[in-house]
């Protein structure tokens, strides 16, 4: 069925005059009533009782116009639709995120994207970044929030925030009071750690850190959430180095100190699929990520 008999028949029915309804449409009234004729014959019923000075919906008519309106819109809001998908401002990104990000950079990108783009659906899967490089290849996610890692071959990865790491001791323990350490000072602590095989890429960036200083850290603990490691340092077991964002996390009898040296930093990226396998709506998305926080 043409679309644009049912858009003939729903401006005669709400103009009750097909003379005001061909201006409306920019037709001539010859071309208006043919394409009613058509629409008629085309259902089989009539739609329309017309004579030299009223225009009236048969039962059929009025049965059939409210339908008609129906499919107009639907119509309409699929174009909307589709024009907001090819400039980039409505459909659905599926956007990994490593666990830290989650306390500072994902709720102000989220905010800034909402704000700027209110169309575009944001799907989260909380990953690590070694598994978020995976998903991306694979197409199961389509824009990453990854941690300290700068390139992966046939993907696009664009640094977004530099984030301190902070030391965290507990209130008994020697550094509390310190308002910055160096790290030659923790050859002798026991770290609470990130695993390395679980969250790699901030393991070794913190282990890189203690092999500059000239020793190895001995690690008592490991745990995957930056809430496990500061409730086990809380609990004295030993002191961790964690990005600055996990000192949002308040618990008691902590206290998070500078480290000093210019490396003591961890750098989070936003990377996607190159352009030919993206779509303007992911292109939109990593460019807002890069305009928030450059």
């Amino acid at each position: 069925m043409n679309l644009k008999h049912f858009q003939a028949f729903v401006e005669v029915a709400e103009t009750a005059h097909f003379g005001r309804a061909a201006e409306n449409l920019k037709m001539t009234q010859s071309g208006l009533s043919q394409m009613i004729k058509a629409l008629e014959k085309e259902i089989g019923v009539k739609l329309l009782d017309r004579t030299t000075r009223t225009v009236a919906l048969t039962g059929m008519g009025h049965s059939l116009y409210q339908h008609a309106v129906e499919l107009i819109q639907a119509h309409n809001r699929t174009e909307e639709r589709i024009a907001g998908i090819v400039s980039g401002q409505q459909g659905t990104v599926r956007l990994g995120f490593v666990p830290s990000a989650a306390l500072k950079v994902l709720p102000r990108f989220i905010f800034e994207l909402r704000k700027h783009s209110p169309g575009i659906s944001i799907e989260l899967n909380e990953l690590d970044s070694s598994m978020q490089l995976t998903h991306l290849k694979e197409g199961r996610i389509d824009i990453g929030l990854v941690r300290d890692i700068n390139q992966s071959p046939d993907l696009i990865i664009s640094p977004i925030m530099r984030e301190p790491l902070l030391l965290v001791v507990s209130r008994k323990h020697r550094l509390f009071d310190r308002k910055s350490v160096k790290m030659d000072e923790l050859r002798a602590e026991l770290f609470v750690s990130l695993p390395q095989n679980q969250v790699s890429y901030l393991h070794n960036k913190v282990t890189s850190l203690c092999i500059e200083a000239g020793f190895t850290p001995t690690v008592i603990q490991e745990a995957v959430q930056f809430a496990t490691i500061l409730g086990l340092v809380s609990s004295g077991i030993g002191i961790a180095v964690v990005p600055e964002s996990a000192s949002l996390i308040r618990l008691p009898d902590l206290n998070f100190i500078k480290i000093a040296g210019p490396a003591a930093y961890s750098l989070i990226h936003v990377a996607r699929r190159p352009d030919s396998q993206s779509t303007p709506t992911q292109i939109n998305v990593m460019d807002i990520a890069l305009s928030v926080f450059k």
